[in-house]
């Protein structure tokens, strides 16, 4: 994540700034290149030849059409007797109520917990305008049996994650997620534009394939969707939708075909998310 957040905003920095002069037509044009490169979140429908397991890709923030649409397909697959498995790491009774806290910082993103804000929340805005937070109570329906949360807990996260130095703490270069939304919100309208295109294009190049993938530790990748993974194989007689972040689908169909070689992909789609 630290190196995302970097990435975009050295991305943004030159966008607005040093190529300002040289490309001025380029930098006025990212708002219109940016709506035709949309944030595409993929759909994929694989079979082992006996039943069906629908993933469908996540992003913590994005348009209200989106979740609205998302919530629809949910409802419909229950009332068609799926099994639903989401993502959503939750505290638990062994990690500290600045847990969440605890596991940006190993990232290299300051949030203080007492913001009473969403970290995702925070940023959306310098994301695009009207952008909404996943809400998974929204988006399940009702709770039930065919409704799973399949994911680690927060403690277990921590534990996975590299221990962070003591001598090094300190010195660790970290990004303070209320600074930058203030900074941000301190830019003028047109600059302000161009940074959340340039940051949307960067998103919708990279969200699909493995690059921001292997940017994040394997606390944040492997260690879950093995747990996605094990979770489908252990209900064999099962239709089952999958809800998790983007960057987790291609690794779980990978999973699964070295489990069973049967396993094949039969349709993929996009939706557009932001």
């Amino acid at each position: 994540m630290k190196r995302a957040l970097r990435t975009a905003l050295i991305a943004a920095g030159l966008v607005v700034g040093g190529l300002v002069v040289t490309a001025a037509g380029v930098v006025a044009a990212l708002p219109v290149i940016a709506d035709h490169v949309p944030l595409g979140l993929s759909r994929v429908v694989m079979t082992d030849g006996h039943r069906r397991v629908e993933m469908q890709g996540m992003v913590h923030v994005a348009q209200t059409a989106f979740y609205q649409q998302i919530a629809a397909h949910i409802a419909q697959r229950r009332k068609e007797g799926w099994l639903v498995f989401y993502e959503e790491v939750r505290p638990d009774t062994g990690s500290s109520p600045n847990g969440v806290a605890d596991v940006l910082r190993r990232l290299g993103a300051n949030w203080n917990p007492e913001s009473k804000q969403h970290p995702y929340e925070m940023m959306a805005g310098v994301i695009g305008n009207g952008l909404v937070l996943q809400d998974n109570r929204a988006l399940l329906g009702p709770p039930g049996p065919d409704v799973r949360n399949v994911d680690v807990t927060l403690s277990q996260l921590l534990a996975a994650l590299p221990p962070e130095e003591p001598s090094t703490a300190e010195e660790k270069e970290t990004i303070d997620l209320a600074t930058l939304r203030q900074e941000f919100a301190g830019l003028p309208a047109w600059v302000q534009r161009r940074v959340q295109a340039s940051i949307r294009i960067m998103l919708a190049a990279t969200a699909s394939g493995t690059f921001a993938r292997d940017m994040l530790p394997p606390a944040l990748t492997t260690l879950r969707e093995e747990k996605v993974a094990k979770a489908i194989l252990d209900e064999p007689g099962r239709d089952i939708l999958i809800l998790y972040g983007q960057v987790h689908i291609g690794h779980i169909q990978t999973l699964l075909k070295d489990a069973d070689p049967n396993w094949r992909v039969v349709s993929s789609t996009t939706l557009r998310a932001l």
